[in-house]
């Protein structure tokens, strides 16, 4: 799914206003209905206060066309009306406002200092002061209002975007804390920066009936159900393993076999025709004895000039060790290997420690680093919004995809496009989780022949299977090869 900016949006509600020969106060009102539907089911008892935060753009409007709805049924409603600079107040809020009045049984009042101290605590504050149209932070007293709203602990649910974010990849320094926030249409790109979960717990996204022929261009994406389903294709009957490629592994040292048989083990259910793993000998056993679908070479024994054209992809790295066999391995792949590389772990360590190898990459090669790993290689980053920039800057740069492994993984391209992941949860962080993800990867790079299409896919897959996990065995006790465990059921989630 596209996530557009503030113009972009506003192009969308335009070309739907026009495409269904409606008016913008219509549009307004179905919007407002839509997240009233949504958020009556968060505001179960109608004894409870609700305080009705409005702006006088578009998002108040909004807002006091939910207020109205509240009211209707019967919700113990008061409005609290920002006052503008000058008049400037939307000819459409200025509609939704006098429908509010004609009632005659909503209290409006300013919201300031005052009308602050006299909140009930156990209220509820439906927030419709800001909505994407903001661009430029919070400041003044306004700042000051919204700050003591936030340290008196209030539930808040915000219409759209928390009021004070921007939709950029910039860190939001002042916003009303949301427990929920009901987005219209499509997430928000400012919801993808871990910087700004300060600001909100969850959101859910409310459709308004957006016009589905409205195709923007944009460098941001998320990685979303409908687009790995686009992904997969059933296998033909006529075909034989050799039509679904040959995956390698390069991965285990003496004390990280289980790196080894993790990252096998993955690669063996990507759907790929065939995996080999290649590690030390002693490690190719125990592999074998747990995943015995996969087969496997030794490559501590392994002359220099082996060649490894008749592989499709090769993941390399997990629990490799940096010795200098592996910085002698690393080299070879990297000079004979064109294309459908994935490097990860002590394949990034010893890129970090030669960076001069970096230039010699294959075009298309997948770099799968976590933060630490990341600002091995491009530099100390205190911010993992300035580690994204860096991530798209290097991907153009380096002509490779590089999957940032965070809390919201993200993934950029050689085109400077980003995508960023939509699931998972906390449980898979665990050692090993990242080494299920290599082989995964590896095994539908080969399956695909396609550095985007298998990163997204991967990266999805992975955390659908986390999900799966969570509910079987919990955040606390899942672990590494429980997602191998339940790809199986990811895959036919997404096949569903």
């Amino acid at each position: 799914m596209y996530l557009l900016d503030a113009k972009q949006i506003k192009e969308w509600d335009i070309t739907t206003i026009n495409e269904q020969n409606i008016t913008s106060l219509e549009l307004m009102e179905r919007a407002g209905q839509a997240v009233f539907n949504q958020m009556i089911k968060d505001i179960p008892n109608t004894d409870l206060p609700i305080y009705v935060l409005c702006g006088t753009g578009n998002n108040g409007g909004d807002g006091m066309v939910i207020a109205r709805h509240l009211r209707n049924n019967f919700y113990n409603v008061i409005i609290l009306e920002v006052a503008p600079e000058g008049n400037n107040k939307s000819p459409d809020y200025l509609e939704m406002r006098q429908k509010v009045t004609t009632l005659g049984n909503i209290e409006i009042l300013p919201f300031n200092e005052i009308t602050i101290l006299g909140l009930k605590s156990e209220g509820i504050i439906i927030d419709a002061l800001f909505g994407t149209g903001l661009n430029r932070p919070l400041d003044g007293q306004l700042a000051e209002l919204i700050q003591s709203l936030n340290s008196m602990f209030f539930k808040v649910l915000a219409v759209d975007v928390p009021s004070g974010m921007q939709l950029n990849l910039m860190p939001t320094t002042v916003a009303l804390k949301a427990s929920k926030v009901y987005t219209l249409q499509s997430p928000k790109l400012p919801f993808f920066l871990e910087e700004n979960w300060i600001w909100m717990e969850d959101y859910c996204v409310v459709d308004i009936g957006l016009s589905v022929n409205f195709k923007p261009v944009s460098m941001y994406h998320t990685i979303d159900a409908h687009m790995v389903n686009s992904f997969i294709t059933s296998r033909k009957k006529v075909s034989h393993k050799g039509s679904y490629g040959h995956a390698a592994i390069i991965a285990g040292d003496k004390e990280t076999a289980g790196a080894a048989i993790l990252a096998s083990g993955a690669a063996s259910r990507s759907g790929a025709g065939w995996v080999t793993l290649l590690s030390r000998s002693e490690i190719n056993s125990i592999a074998v004895s747990v995943n015995p679908e996969i087969m496997t070479r030794a490559i501590d024994i392994m002359p220099e000039s082996t060649s490894f054209s008749k592989y499709d992809a090769i993941g390399m790295g997990c629990g490799f060790s940096t010795r200098a066999t592996s910085v002698k391995w690393l080299n070879i792949m990297i000079e004979r290997q064109p294309h459908h590389l994935i490097l990860d772990a002590d394949a990034l360590n010893i890129l970090s420690a030669f960076p001069e190898l970096l230039e010699k990459l294959p075009k298309s090669s997948i770099l799968t680093p976590h933060p630490g790993e990341f600002d091995r290689l491009f530099g100390l980053h205190t911010r993992n919004c300035d580690r994204i920039q860096t991530q798209i800057s290097k991907s153009k740069e380096l002509e490779c995809y590089i999957v940032l492994k965070t809390s919201i993984t993200s993934i950029s391209t050689p085109e400077g496009n980003l995508f960023f992941n939509t699931v998972g949860n906390p449980g898979m962080a665990k050692a090993g989780s990242g080494d299920v993800l290599l082989g995964l990867m590896t095994g539908l790079l080969a399956r695909w022949k396609n550095s985007e299409k298998a990163a997204c896919l991967a990266v999805y897959l992975h955390g659908k299977a986390g999900d799966q996990a969570k509910i079987h065995f919990g955040e606390e006790a899942m672990k590494a090869s429980d997602l191998i465990q339940m790809l199986p059921d990811a895959f036919k989630a997404i096949s569903n």
